[in-house]
């Protein structure tokens, strides 16, 4: 009776096991290989908000803007589609990278 009711679990289990995505499948995400944050360089000085973002993130190429504050805790993840602006106390950014 045992067997029966470990062998139920591994099945069960075995059903939320993802098959994967092939690159360019239906539905697979096609995030950009990378960013271009020289493309981004004039927005440093600038003061961050909705159209600066919008700006960087198409003369970029990003397909994800990240945006971090002083003190902020970030995770460490290379995400080579991803644009980070480094904002100072006043929210002006003081950096653009890649990452």
């Amino acid at each position: 009776m045992k067997q029966w009711g470990a062998a139920a679990a591994v099945l069960a289990l075995a059903g939320c096991a993802g098959l994967g995505e092939r690159p360019g499948a239906p539905g697979a995400s096609a995030l950009p290989a990378t960013c271009d944050a020289a493309a981004a360089q004039f927005a440093v000085g600038q003061s961050f908000g909705p159209t600066l973002e919008r700006d960087v993130r198409a003369r970029s190429g990003a397909s994800i803007v990240r945006w971090l504050s002083p003190g902020q805790a970030v995770t460490m993840e290379f995400n080579p589609a991803r644009l980070n602006l480094t904002l100072d106390g006043r929210s002006r950014i003081t950096k653009v990278a890649c990452g």
